[in-house]
């Protein structure tokens, strides 16, 4: 077939307050097609703001239209999303976040008067366990663990989103997270929490129904663990909830006892060993060694504008 068609993308940038780049902002971005990097086309693009739209690109009518956007601006990570599937009939849109070098999480529109009035079961569950004030103790975690703070609302968020197969959501079960045991110690890549047992089978199921998928033999990388199931709804930073089943409480609660056992929630950068391809785009620092919140803040945010869908942990990301 003759190569007459093409397609275009509308690219949307935002900064690490989602908010829209501002209108003096100049940034620069490289697009190619889908196939291999001996014969694709680069496209280097010029742009200023917060939006560009890029016509001209050609349409294969096959998998080659998968389209691989990378932008940069100066002080800025480097962002990038792929697959972005072109189409002659309109405009393919995609929205990527540009963070700062060296930025961290801005806990302003994130402290606990805010988390109380703006995500009141966040806050219920973060009150849960410890026995100082639960709202001297958020603080006191975003003041001096501001990465683990990051992790631990970036989960909150991420795990909201669940709907299981019960058709509830994952918090509409008790939750009451460890914030003293060296054995189950909060970091800046996961936490632990004691959790309603009757969770597991609920997981389960949503497994049966492709939710999720089993991670076998997760001691392995979570020593102890017996149950271990992996979100399938995004290509990046699925929440992986992987369950201890030796670690049991019963907890007495107004409404009767319940029994819990320890849930490890996480969230990995990609789906699975070969979904690669977006780790060449992300920063040295966000590659190394812990999970980092800050990269999966700006990846769950993307995946999330690329299903229709908001991500908002409340805290930002800012420049130091």
């Amino acid at each position: 077939m003759p190569y007459d068609q093409t397609g275009s993308i509308l690219i949307h940038l935002v900064d690490g307050t989602r908010q829209p780049l501002v209108s003096t902002a100049k940034w620069s971005a490289r697009i190619h097609d889908g196939r291999s990097p001996s014969e694709w086309t680069m496209h280097d693009v010029d742009g200023i703001g917060p939006a560009e739209l890029v016509k001209g690109l050609r349409f294969f009518d096959n998998f080659f239209d998968n389209y691989t956007v990378i932008a940069r601006a100066k002080s800025c990570n480097d962002a990038g999303w792929t697959p972005i599937h072109i189409s002659p009939v309109k405009p393919v849109s995609i929205d990527l976040m540009l963070l700062p070098k060296k930025g961290e999480p801005d806990f302003t529109g994130a402290n606990w008067d805010s988390i109380s009035r703006f995500r009141p079961r966040f806050a219920e569950i973060v009150s849960m366990g410890g026995k100082d004030d639960p709202g001297t103790r958020y603080n006191k975690l975003t003041q001096q663990s501001p990465l683990v703070a990051a992790c631990l609302l970036n989960l909150l968020a991420a795990i909201d989103q669940i709907t299981l197969a019960s058709r509830k959501s994952p918090f509409d079960y008790y939750w009451e997270p460890i914030w003293n045991d060296p054995q189950f110690k909060m970091a800046q890549d996961r936490f632990y929490a004691y959790v309603d047992a009757k969770l597991v089978n609920d997981v389960v199921e949503s497994a049966g129904m492709g939710a999720f998928s089993e991670e076998k033999n997760p001691g392995t990388w979570h020593p102890g663990a017996t149950l271990s199931y992996k979100q399938t709804q995004f290509d990046v930073t699925n929440v992986q909830f992987t369950f201890h089943q030796g670690n049991t409480k019963t907890i007495q609660r107004p409404d009767g006892p319940v029994d819990c056992v320890v849930i490890e929630p996480d969230i990995d950068y990609y789906k699975d060993l070969l979904a690669h391809s977006l780790l060449e785009v992300l920063p040295n620092t966000f590659t190394k060694g812990l999970t980092d919140p800050r990269a999966v803040y700006l990846l769950r945010w993307m995946a999330c504008k690329q299903a229709g869908l908001d991500f908002n942990p409340l805290f930002t990301i800012t420049a130091p």
